[in-house]
């Protein structure tokens, strides 16, 4: 939804359009394309079919059309005061596995799970009552095994920083195109990588603001960076 569709550039007067015509000239000219691209045997041809196919749901919208829905989703979230953003965003850069001796993603997964349990630790103190928390993961066949057997282990000897006790189960997997808060959870991901990787800060500033805080610092998103570096999310952890 945040890029542009190039056909669409190419369309004569396409914002002045209804949504149906809109959407009969943007599949008209993808059509001639793919034609084009599979007559020429082009190596392109399955790529350029994929990107059409992850697109086809917002054709009808203009490139601000589809930015205005993203950031109206993104202002809110930064409204809902009964939210908890937890992330990790890790510079590939700077992390060095056999010091850590677990993959990029491995240590991810076990500092998200170790916040949101603390988190919850933290919460059941100011309700009273134990409280407890689910992992909803989108769904990939691969990754599913490899973090179901990882909160296998964590429930057992806990992570590195602190034992499970009030994460149930291991994580539930759901297609994300069918499960809003996944989609959501995947527009703070992009706010926050569109971030760190080139300083983008309209989208980011709004999720930010959901990043779970603990006397003031903001302790549910962390910066794997530089031990130097004056990113926000540095400066506020």
């Amino acid at each position: 939804m945040m890029r542009k569709y190039l056909e669409q550039s190419r369309i004569q007067d396409f914002s002045s359009l209804d949504y149906a015509q809109r959407r009969y000239e943007v599949e008209k000219y993808r059509n001639i394309e793919l034609l084009r691209l599979r007559k020429a045997k082009s190596k392109n041809y399955k790529q350029q079919k994929k990107n059409y196919n992850k697109t086809i749901d917002y054709i009808h919208l203009t490139f601000d059309e589809r930015k205005k829905i993203v950031f109206e989703i993104a202002k809110k979230i930064s409204k809902s005061v009964n939210l908890r953003l937890f992330a990790e965003c890790i510079d590939k850069i700077h992390f060095d596995p056999n010091r850590a001796v677990k993959s990029i993603d491995e240590q991810a997964f076990e500092q998200l799970v170790t916040r949101f349990e603390s988190y919850l630790k933290i919460y059941s103190k100011i309700a009273n009552s134990k409280q407890y928390g689910l992992l909803i993961h989108d769904n990939n066949q691969t990754v599913a095994k490899r973090h179901t057997e990882l909160m296998k282990k964590f429930h057992k000897g806990g992570t590195l920083w602190t034992h499970i006790s009030n994460i149930i189960e291991t994580p539930l997997f759901v297609d994300s195109q069918l499960t809003s808060m996944v989609q959501m959870a995947d527009l703070c991901g992009y706010a926050l990588r569109r971030y760190v990787e080139n300083n983008e800060t309209d989208l980011f500033d709004l999720v930010f603001e959901r990043g779970d805080r603990k006397n003031g610092k903001c302790v549910g998103i962390r910066h794997f960076s530089d031990a130097n570096c004056q990113c926000k999310i540095c400066q506020a952890h």
